[in-house]
């Protein structure tokens, strides 16, 4: 049945191309804010509308969200893509509109696992295991806390973005880090310190009513844009879900008393099968594709379970077996790496392997035949090729962005 009204999507990330493409096809308008994420989704031909709208990262930002809402009526669901803009919405539920559908968890939900020592704490209270972690807020405290929680160990601000870049450092020994530079132990709110465990990460896509799972799929990340296997993952496949870790997201999902769309991270130890918590992302995931294309329909249930008293939803298991790549991620990854000094044969194997994927996987992440143009601008931003071009391009004629006065 189709939907009416116009959605507007914050964060312009690779889900939000996949977005754009599901909600045209339940009968929505769509608008794309064009502020934050890499972009892409504005050159969609499902896309309608796009927003210049203030940085996220400010007042101003709000004060900008509740006008627009304010004098488009027509706009009957708000979907943050990105976390900045979940985060913020949250926030600012009281200052928006309250007529509106707002496609996110609760604020309170929002709050804990947006917070890694919330999300941690949590965990352990409903026996989730978590890799040894302490907080420590001074050098001194660092060495100590690292030589109990025993090395190697991983190294993440808690009040600021990354360091030098990175979300986080690994740190392999006591003599490397005193190496780490006392700017990433001073002004920082903190530093989380947990002992790294490595291993194959699996994404639980999930949706929950009042704490229950309605949907699920389980994904195995088999490579990422990093040699290290840190960073954002390139190629995956979907696979029979996992007794455990089920076990431990509908704890969780349990605990929060969660309704909305999620996912819930682990890392497994191939040898072992031992399970470390990693995270729940309270929104949809960058790999949104692999979850669609097993058949979750979060983008559907992102809106109907954010309704005042959502309905009853039937629990449904995705499709295993499907194989999903993310090529552009895999080409830019590809070309930071050479960029940074990596010799030809390992380069020539991650060419073999991306090629590979790119013409066999089921799944890809943000490209598709009849909505080529957010792909292939993209591509020719990664490589460099006419970027000039490319960032300075307006959206296409037939886009209207919803400041224009003429509409």
């Amino acid at each position: 049945m189709p939907r009416s009204g116009a959605v507007l999507l914050l964060g312009n990330y690779r889900p939000t191309i996949c977005l754009v493409r599901e909600l045209h096809a339940l009968g929505y308008r769509t608008i794309v804010g064009r502020g934050g994420g890499e972009g892409g989704a504005e050159y969609s031909r499902f896309t309608d509308e796009t927003w210049n709208h203030p940085p996220c990262d400010g007042d101003g930002f709000v004060r900008a969200l509740a006008a627009l809402l304010a004098r488009r009526r027509d706009i009957t669901v708000v979907f943050p893509v990105g976390e900045a803009f979940v985060r913020v919405v949250a926030t600012a539920r009281n200052r928006l509109p309250k007529d509106r559908i707002y496609a996110i968890p609760d604020a309170a939900v929002i709050d804990v696992t947006m917070d890694k020592v919330s999300a941690y704490a949590l965990a352990g209270s409903v026996d989730v295991p978590v890799a040894p972690y302490a907080v420590v807020d001074s050098p001194p405290a660092l060495r100590a806390r690292c030589a109990t929680i025993g090395y190697p160990v991983a190294l993440r601000p808690l009040r600021a973005d990354g360091f030098a870049g990175e979300k986080a450092v690994i740190v392999a020994s006591e003599a490397a880090l005193e190496r780490v530079p006392a700017p990433w132990t001073r002004g920082r709110g903190g530093i989380l310190a947990q002992r790294y465990v490595t291993g194959r990460r699996h994404n639980l896509y999930f949706a929950a009513r009042k704490g229950r799972l309605v949907r699920l799929l389980e994904a195995v990340i088999e490579r990422t844009d990093r040699l290290d296997d840190t960073g954002l993952a390139v190629e995956g496949r979907s696979i029979e879900p996992t007794p455990e870790l089920v076990r431990y997201t509908e704890r969780l999902a349990a605990a929060l008393g969660y309704t909305g769309v999620g996912c819930a991270q682990f890392l497994v130890d191939p040898r072992s099968g031992v399970a470390s918590f990693l995270e729940i992302n309270p929104r949809i995931a960058g790999n949104h594709a692999i979850a669609e294309a097993g058949g979750l329909e979060l983008a559907a249930l992102s809106i109907t379970l954010a309704a005042a008293d959502p309905p009853d939803v039937p629990f449904v298991r995705g499709t295993p077996g499907l194989r999903y790549a993310w090529t552009y991620g895999d080409l830019r990854g590809l070309v930071g790496a050479v960029a940074g000094g990596l010799a030809l044969r390992p380069a020539l194997r991650w060419s073999a392997r991306l090629l590979h994927a790119l013409f066999t996987t089921d799944v890809h992440v943000t490209w598709r035949r009849d909505d080529p143009l957010p792909t292939l601008v993209l591509y020719a931003r990664s490589v460099g090729l006419f970027s000039r071009r490319v960032r300075r391009r307006p959206a296409l004629a037939r886009f209207r962005t919803a400041a224009d006065p003429s509409r």
